[in-house]
């Protein structure tokens, strides 16, 4: 695609030929299999909440993990590693999951049991071994859906379900560390692509180690 600036009128009668054109087959990319990389070398829990602010109760607040993005860095993964991310939903929305560098895929979609006392127990506690999330997540298995099963950088997260995406911090293609240094600052964020809900605290720093 080719964008043309000129000022203000300097085009309007300039004829702009079009040569594209369209390819009978798209470009093949060998894409890594979730089982060609190395084994998760950690596994993260990622959880999602939806919170009136109190007291006019009417604005809405989005937290990741109950944290803002002016709060430090959780998650810290180290360049060229694979982990393993069980991201639960709690709100009522479905959550486009955005990882800004990394590539990653839904492996499981889980359905939560009783998700009501479970969100209750985790906005008290923050967390999910307080809360028995291994007694909650053991609802229906949802199919993960066919045009989520390879290299995404957004996937979808059911409201009220545990998605676990495989995150693959290296180049899926060839299955290799980043030719460039992914520590630098000032580093990089995940957030979830609905624009309101990132602009209310749904987005957090993503720190990368060597």
């Amino acid at each position: 695609m080719k964008f043309l600036l000129a000022p203000k009128g300097q085009l309007d009668d300039m004829p702009l030929p079009d040569n594209s054109t369209v390819p009978e087959h798209r470009v093949g990319v060998p894409y890594a299999s979730v089982t060609a990389l190395p084994p998760p070398l950690k596994t993260r829990y990622i959880v999602l909440y939806e919170n009136m602010t109190k007291p006019d109760n009417l604005t809405m607040n989005l937290y990741i993990n109950g944290l803002r993005l002016e709060d430090p860095p959780t998650e810290t993964p180290r360049s060229g590693t694979t982990e393993l991310w069980h991201v639960i939903n709690l709100t009522p929305d479905n959550h486009p999951l955005h990882l800004h560098l990394a590539e990653f895929q839904a492996v499981k979609m889980q359905q939560l049991v009783d998700p009501d006392t479970f969100t209750s127990c985790m906005k008290q506690h923050n967390d999910t071994v307080i809360c028995n999330l291994d007694q909650h997540a053991v609802g229906a298995l949802l199919p993960v859906p066919e045009e989520e099963k390879t290299w995404k950088n957004v996937v979808k997260l059911p409201p009220a379900y545990v998605t676990s995406v495989v995150v693959a911090f290296r180049l899926v293609h060839n299955n290799m560390p980043y030719p460039f240094d992914a520590t630098a600052a000032p580093g990089y964020v995940y957030h979830y692509h609905i624009l309101d809900h990132e602009d209310n605290a749904m987005i957090r720093p993503l720190k990368m180690l060597p």
